[in-house]
């Protein structure tokens, strides 16, 4: 008895211990657990209640990593029976909008739209969503990150402004101001699973098809054309919906059929429909509304004549509005381009060069400078036909590129940076060039030499040429949009007039004895002058050291920098070697200076940009968006007036008018008043989007200057304003 009671009571102690181990198991387990989710749950702000929607904004994870991308969310909750809308709204509504303010050099996306659903009320169809919406938004956040934009935490704040329109029986505009803080992280954590929240939004975002070549035309209907082979495979007939608003009819819904191995989607034309976009996103729903493999978005371009049964690729912009021009016209234009362009700020640096060349002409024989004359016009105009050459071939090869190509090239801008910094030297009396290439260096004493060597005087018409490419002058855009639409030999004939144009001021002087006798006579005034001129080669170099630096970033222009003190220390040693026969070590020690400076020079113009400090424009107006096709849509599709200035760092016309005109307190305070959305194409480097659109207005280089009214006036197509800007100018546009 006692025996069994023992045993009795051993066993129960072992099990109650056991229980104890195991709910302590437990425990440590749903511990480990808790903890593991709290760190992969994502983070919320502060939920705003609003009429019949509650909002708030969601981060993924509750931390930022440096470097990479988050992705953020808007929450929209409307009550039973209350929704919100689409990018299209349809007949009715509004999509919503969201306006960050974000640390420095943190860039938001734009919204990342769910599938939406055809909503019908009492005729009026809408687009949008009922029930618990996630609208997802990617954040850029930069590698280094300056402390002064966190917080006194070290901690970033993401704020938005988000406005709403949420509709049932009535419908009722909203807004928020929401907020998130959080930490910032220099790498991810080993385990780092991504939120079933995140991951069932992002199911519901249509998968976006490239490269389709899908086109579109209005004429009774709108027909949009796209191969099925660029498609995903189609499981039954998709049901369509149209992007961009006001283009159809939201009643009839587009019909879908297959012609020849191309998908045809045929939907009736926007009765109120006016103008036409460019760019025209189509999606398709091919499965239920959770199914995003089954949901795909893909863009058509429009076509200038109706289709029949297969897509017509050529592209005629909606809002080109310019005329058709002969080709005489077109060459007055080029020849007056070319002219004025002597006059552009590009071109200012190296009017020092003709400054001195056509006052050395006046000592020079008649024939003598008929033959300078002839020779600088030469060199101006083979460099145009050379750059047009390449341009041409480029295009032809399927390249988007346009006039000024070679400056969104860093090996080019170093080689231009390298050239100017010697041609400044020499004009500064520091090295003698000689007549072979430019004729200022040849030595003012040696006049017999400097008259019959007419190869100075081609390769400052290279030069002259080469420097003037970045800016487009009055009459050039239209002359330049015009030639690359013809054939080639068309095309170069216009250029080879704008060539001349630029030349011609020289080519007068050369050939009218009246000119050349009213320049002042040759004197010793012109030794010092020669020497003054070089300063605006050097301010030159500093500009493209500049735009160099918007291409590289700070590292690359050290590096430039370095070499170009290299490039002057061999050219030093050289010239005191030019007085010894037995100067083989220092002639040595120049060559191995100046091959280290053009290595130099390779490298650093290899070295890749920081995108996130660069896309961060600091321009001079401090008030612009980025241009993207979408985000100009966007704005036109909500009514909004549009100001579009694309623009370049290496583009001196460019930023002139951004300082006395765009930048100034009168238009800005002109572009609030009108409530005007300013859009601005930065095409420092080659941008083929941006080159895209300045073809729809059939240009090639920048500046342009678009104003697209607000919608209020629909009868008014977008205003092209000039290349030179005063304040005036832009008021007077916009008014």
């Amino acid at each position: 008895m006692l025996q069994d009671f023992l045993a009795h009571s051993l066993l129960f102690s072992l099990r109650r211990r056991l229980i104890s181990v195991w709910g302590l198991l437990c425990l440590m387990t749903s511990l480990l657990f808790t903890t593991h989710v709290m760190a992969s749950l994502p983070a919320f702000s502060d939920e705003v209640s609003g009429a019949h929607i509650k909002v708030s904004l969601v981060s993924e994870r509750n931390y930022l990593i440096a470097g990479e991308a988050a992705s953020l969310a808007l929450r929209l909750l409307p009550e039973d029976g209350w929704h919100t809308y689409w990018k299209n709204p349809g007949d009715t509504g509004l999509p919503t909008r969201l306006a960050w303010q974000l640390p420095e050099r943190f860039k938001a996306g734009d919204i990342e739209w769910p599938i939406p659903e055809r909503i019908d009320y009492e005729g009026a169809i809408n687009f949008g969503y009922h029930g618990e919406t996630w609208l997802p938004v990617s954040l850029l956040i930069p590698a280094s990150i300056d402390p002064a934009a966190l917080n006194d935490k070290g901690e970033a704040v993401l704020s938005v402004t988000a406005k709403w329109l949420v509709c049932k029986d009535v419908c009722i505009p909203d807004s928020a101001e929401l907020q998130l803080t959080l930490p910032i992280l220099s790498a991810a954590p080993d385990d780092d699973p991504t939120h079933s929240l995140f991951d069932q939004a992002s199911s519901k975002i249509p998968r976006l098809v490239y490269g389709t070549d899908a086109s579109y035309s209005v004429a009774e209907h709108v027909d949009i054309f796209v191969a099925l082979d660029k498609l995903p495979a189609l499981q039954r007939s998709p049901q369509v919906f149209i992007g961009n608003a006001s283009i159809v009819d939201n009643f009839d819904q587009p019909r879908v059929q297959i012609d020849n191995g191309m998908l045809h989607i045929k939907a009736k034309k926007d009765h109120y429909l006016e103008d036409t976009p460019q760019l025209l996103s189509v999606l398709l729903v091919t499965a239920g509304k959770n199914d995003g493999d089954q949901a795909f978005e893909f863009v058509a371009r429009q076509v200038a004549a109706p289709l029949n049964d297969q897509p017509d690729q050529s592209i005629t912009s909606p809002v080109n509005s310019s005329t058709p021009i002969s080709l005489l016209y077109a060459i007055l234009l080029a020849l007056a381009g070319g002219l004025i362009l002597n006059a552009m700020p590009c071109v200012f640096p190296v009017l020092s060069l003709k400054i001195v060349s056509l006052v050395e002409s006046g000592n020079h024989s008649s024939i003598e400078r008929k033959r300078h004359g002839i020779a600088y016009t030469a060199g101006v105009i083979l460099s145009f036909l050379c750059i047009a050459g390449i341009l041409i071939a480029l295009r032809l090869a399927g390249e988007q590129i346009g006039w000024g190509f070679q400056l969104q090239s860093p090996w080019f801008i170093a080689f231009l940076v390298y050239l100017l910094f010697v041609l400044g030297l020499s004009l500064s009396g520091f090295i003698e060039l000689g007549s072979s290439l430019q004729n200022l260096g040849s030595g003012l004493s040696d006049k017999q030499r400097a008259s019959s060597d007419w190869r100075g005087s081609f390769f400052t018409g290279v030069l002259a040429t080469v420097v003037a490419t970045p800016c487009t002058a009055p009459f050039m855009g239209t002359a330049m949009g015009f030639a690359l639409g013809q054939s080639a030999l068309v095309a170069l004939l216009i250029f080879a007039a704008m060539g001349l144009g630029l030349a011609l001021p020289f080519l007068l002087i050369a050939f009218i004895p009246f000119l050349a006798n009213a320049l002042p006579k040759p004197g010793n005034w012109m030794v010092r002058l020669k020497e003054f001129l070089a300063f605006p080669i050097y301010l030159t170099v500093i500009w493209l050291l500049w735009v160099f630096s918007r291409q590289t970033g700070g590292d690359a222009v050290a590096l430039l920098l370095v070499g170009l003190v290299l490039m002057a220390l061999a050219l030093w040693v050289w010239r005191l070697t030019l007085s010894s026969d037995r100067a083989f070590i220092a002639r040595a020690i120049a060559v191995l200076s100046l091959v280290s400076a053009i290595v130099i020079a390779l490298y650093a113009a290899s070295i890749e940009r920081d995108e996130i400090v660069l896309d961060n424009m600091t321009d001079a107006e401090g008030y612009a968006q980025q241009f993207s096709p979408e985000r100009l849509q966007r704005a036109l599709d909500n009514g909004e007036a549009v100001f579009v200035n694309m623009t370049a760092d290496w583009c001196i016309t460019c930023k002139v008018n951004e300082k006395v005109a765009l930048g100034t307190d009168e238009v800005k305070s002109a572009f609030a008043a009108e409530s005007i959305t300013y859009l601005k194409g930065d095409w420092t480097n080659s941008d083929p989007i941006i080159t895209e659109y300045l073809a729809t207005f059939s240009r090639n280089g920048v500046p342009l200057y678009v104003y697209y009214p607000a919608s209020s006036s629909p009868d008014t197509r977008p205003t092209v304003l000039p290349q030179i800007l005063t304040p005036s100018i832009v008021i007077e546009a916009i008014r």
